[in-house]
Protein backbone atom coordinates (compact mmCIF):
# COMPACT_ATOMS: atom_id res chain seq x y z
CA UNK A 1 0.00 0.00 0.00
CA UNK A 2 1.53 3.36 -1.02
CA UNK A 3 2.12 5.98 1.64
CA UNK A 4 0.22 9.22 1.54
CA UNK A 5 1.39 12.55 2.86
CA UNK A 6 -0.57 15.61 3.80
CA UNK A 7 0.86 19.09 3.92
CA UNK A 8 -1.02 21.70 5.93
CA UNK A 9 -0.12 25.38 5.87
CA UNK A 10 -1.31 27.54 8.75
CA UNK A 11 -0.91 30.99 7.26
CA UNK A 12 -1.55 32.97 10.45
CA UNK A 13 -0.28 30.50 13.04
CA UNK A 14 2.34 32.80 14.55
CA UNK A 15 0.12 35.87 14.65
CA UNK A 16 -2.86 33.91 16.02
CA UNK A 17 -0.58 32.56 18.76
CA UNK A 18 0.37 36.14 19.68
CA UNK A 19 -3.30 37.23 19.83
CA UNK A 20 -4.13 34.32 22.16
CA UNK A 21 -1.39 35.45 24.54
CA UNK A 22 -2.20 39.18 24.18
CA UNK A 23 -5.94 39.52 23.47
CA UNK A 24 -5.61 43.31 23.20
CA UNK A 25 -3.96 42.79 19.77
CA UNK A 26 -7.10 41.29 18.25
CA UNK A 27 -8.11 43.34 15.23
CA UNK A 28 -4.99 45.53 15.33
CA UNK A 29 -2.31 45.42 12.62
CA UNK A 30 1.00 43.96 13.76
CA UNK A 31 3.91 42.08 12.23
CA UNK A 32 6.86 39.95 13.21
CA UNK A 33 10.22 40.92 11.75
CA UNK A 34 13.80 39.69 11.58
CA UNK A 35 17.02 41.34 10.40
CA UNK A 36 18.05 40.63 6.82
CA UNK A 37 21.16 42.26 5.34
CA UNK A 38 21.04 45.21 7.73
CA UNK A 39 17.33 45.93 7.55
CA UNK A 40 14.26 44.59 9.32
CA UNK A 41 12.01 42.48 7.09
CA UNK A 42 8.48 41.23 7.81
CA UNK A 43 8.33 37.47 8.42
CA UNK A 44 4.66 37.25 9.45
CA UNK A 45 1.73 39.66 9.33
CA UNK A 46 -1.63 39.61 11.06
CA UNK A 47 -4.78 39.55 8.96
CA UNK A 48 -5.48 43.18 9.94
CA UNK A 49 -2.03 44.16 8.67
CA UNK A 50 -2.57 42.23 5.45
CA UNK A 51 -5.79 44.15 4.89
CA UNK A 52 -3.64 47.32 4.88
CA UNK A 53 -1.40 45.87 2.17
CA UNK A 54 1.38 44.47 4.36
CA UNK A 55 2.93 41.22 3.19
CA UNK A 56 5.84 38.98 4.06
CA UNK A 57 9.20 40.23 2.81
CA UNK A 58 8.41 43.96 3.03
CA UNK A 59 10.85 46.28 4.80
CA UNK A 60 9.60 47.50 8.20
CA UNK A 61 11.00 51.02 7.75
CA UNK A 62 8.86 51.48 4.63
CA UNK A 63 5.79 50.16 6.42
CA UNK A 64 6.21 52.54 9.35
CA UNK A 65 5.88 55.43 6.91
CA UNK A 66 2.70 53.99 5.37
CA UNK A 67 1.11 52.81 8.62
CA UNK A 68 2.72 54.57 11.63
CA UNK A 69 0.49 52.71 14.12
CA UNK A 70 1.74 49.28 12.96
CA UNK A 71 3.16 47.28 15.87
CA UNK A 72 6.37 45.37 15.21
CA UNK A 73 7.54 42.38 17.23
CA UNK A 74 10.84 40.54 17.00
CA UNK A 75 10.34 37.15 15.36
Amino acid sequence: MPKRFVSIWFRHLLTDWKVIRQPSLKGHPFVFSEPDHGRMVVTAASSAAENLGVSEGMVVADLKVLTPYLQVFAG
